[in-house]
């Protein structure tokens, strides 16, 4: 029993270790990303969509 507790309990550690370098590594892309589309950005055009000329079917 102490075995299997001591082995679980290592598999969370090791899991809350990893889970924490994820989420540290995972913030520091989102910046570099953020600041990089920020330059990139270009202008899209938006069109307007015609809701007055489309058909709806009744739902059965």
């Amino acid at each position: 029993m102490v075995t299997f507790f001591s082995i679980l309990m290592t598999l969370i550690a090791v899991n809350a270790i990893l889970l924490v370098f994820s989420v540290n590594r995972n913030k520091s892309k989102q910046k570099k990303a953020t600041s990089s589309f920020s330059k990139l950005s270009t202008t899209s055009r938006v069109y307007p969509m015609n809701y007055s000329e489309a058909k709806y079917k009744k739902a059965v």
